[in-house]
């Protein structure tokens, strides 16, 4: 099948944030395209070194040296949001870190505070990312890092605690109200009683909390475990629609088109929830094309694409974090386990005028702090004290226009169809091309 160098264009954003004309593949079929990204991938983990953990002599330190230690360990977390953010612009990363992005907004779980958690977390996600969505559920399910998050060790025989089993039928596996009741959570919340991890991180189930009489979960009665209800949900195909249609959304387009959710949970059914290929076959999909400028870039998506776009080092790590926090997407720190909203809540009148600025910012020596608006000021107040982030490096212009030599630069920067704009950017230089950048247009994907 023909595939025109728009169509790479546009997948090449959506699936690997940004990449420049020539490192495009050359071949004109599609499946071998699609393949290619596939084939490049390097899964490479998180990584920082960190004291090994000792619950033990943890205990035994005065209250002002755990104060300590607690303060350390959230600047190693916030070291690690830094190195994944880099590592989301390595050009062999790009989709697995894209994907990985994925399953961390549909995991949301808050790690930000321990950077033991935050490494267990974000490279089980990783290590399954492209693999089964099976192994994937049982994985987090019995992570150290969701146990705590969502109170499992509160979850006890006679005193079950139903924050678990309530998030994951509605929002990591069925949805919201779908072929599962009250009553059905209070039981499912009594087959995960017991479940905990010891003080290094291993899960366990400790039998002498754990109920284990008779329940009665989607219309089946037996002894059930946590294990048993995964499985149930497994095996309902509402799960596989739920799943699909939060990646539509992520991938595709927010205006959801039943009869594409049929197929792409047909496959990803049929294939035992194998994750390559559902997003093989999504990406092989004529109608992926035509959604064209049909997505709002997330915050993460906007700064890692621009950063590829011009090959950034982003040396602050500090301003890093902080425009995260403005433009409402800070990783490993979720507002809460649905993860955020995504699509136009990414935009409100603030964080649209600093998105629009930033461009201009990063290639012109600015100062974020110094360019937000008042209303963006008056928020921020509230929460800390203003500061200064640097946000601007060296830009490598002729380096820009070796790696986009012969390409139509508006047809790879811009995803819609604005004549206008277009006409007025026939010919693109160093400040048309800024120009380009800080438009609404490049706000969409």
């Amino acid at each position: 099948m023909d595939f025109n160098v728009k169509e790479k264009y546009h997948l090449s954003q959506r699936a690997e944030f940004f990449v420049h004309h020539q490192q495009l593949d050359t071949t004109t079929d599609r499946a071998r395209f699609v393949d290619g990204i596939f084939d490049r991938q390097v899964n490479k983990s998180l990584f920082i070194k960190l004291p090994k953990w000792n619950p033990k002599s943890f205990k035994n330190k005065s209250e002002k040296q755990k104060r300590e230690i607690r303060k350390e360990r959230r600047q190693q977390a916030k070291q690690l949001n830094y190195l994944w953010f880099k590592q989301m612009l390595d050009s062999d990363k790009g989709f697995i870190e894209k994907m990985t992005l994925f399953w961390h907004g549909h995991f949301a779980c808050r790690t930000i505070d321990d950077p033991y958690l935050t490494l267990e977390m974000n490279n089980l996600l990783r290590n399954n990312a492209l693999g089964n969505f099976k192994t994937l559920l049982f994985a987090v399910a019995k992570s150290a890092s969701m146990i705590n998050y969502l109170h499992l060790r509160q979850n006890k025989k006679g005193q079950a605690n139903e924050d678990f089993a309530r998030e994951l039928c509605e929002l990591f596996t069925l949805g919201r109200d779908v072929d599962y009741t009250e009553k059905d959570v209070s039981e499912i919340a009594r087959a995960f009683t017991g479940w905990r991890t010891d003080e290094y991180g291993k899960h366990l189930v400790v039998d002498r909390i754990h109920d284990n009489g008779e329940k009665t979960i989607f219309g089946k009665t037996g002894n059930f475990n946590g294990e048993d209800v995964l499985n149930m949900l497994l095996d309902n195909k509402h799960t596989s629609d739920f799943i699909v249609t939060k990646v539509y959304k992520f991938f595709v387009k927010e205006d959801v088109n039943k009869e594409h959710i049929k197929e792409l949970s047909a496959v990803f059914y049929d294939s035992k929830y194998d994750i390559t290929s559902l997003m093989k076959f999504l990406f092989n999909a004529d109608w992926f094309y035509e959604s064209k400028g049909q997505l709002i870039k997330g915050p993460i998506e906007f700064l890692v694409g621009f950063g590829k776009m011009f090959d950034l080092k982003y040396p602050h790590q500090k301003a890093i974090q902080g425009i995260q926090y403005y433009l409402g997407q800070v990783l490993f720190d979720p507002p809460n386990v649905a993860g955020c909203a995504g699509g136009r809540h990414w935009i409100d009148a603030s964080r649209f005028a600093l998105r629009l600025r930033l461009p201009s910012l990063i290639l012109n020596r600015g100062y974020v702090m110094d360019e937000l608006s008042p209303e963006l000021d008056e928020m921020l107040a509230k929460k800390q004290k203003k500061q200064d982030f640097k946000f601007s490096e060296p830009i490598n212009w002729d380096q820009f226009w070796k790696n986009n030599k012969e390409a139509n630069l508006f047809d790879l920067l811009i995803r819609n169809e604005n004549n206008q704009l277009k006409e007025n950017h026939k010919e693109v230089n160093n400040t048309g091309v800024i120009h380009l950048l800080s438009t609404p247009d490049f706000q969409l994907t």
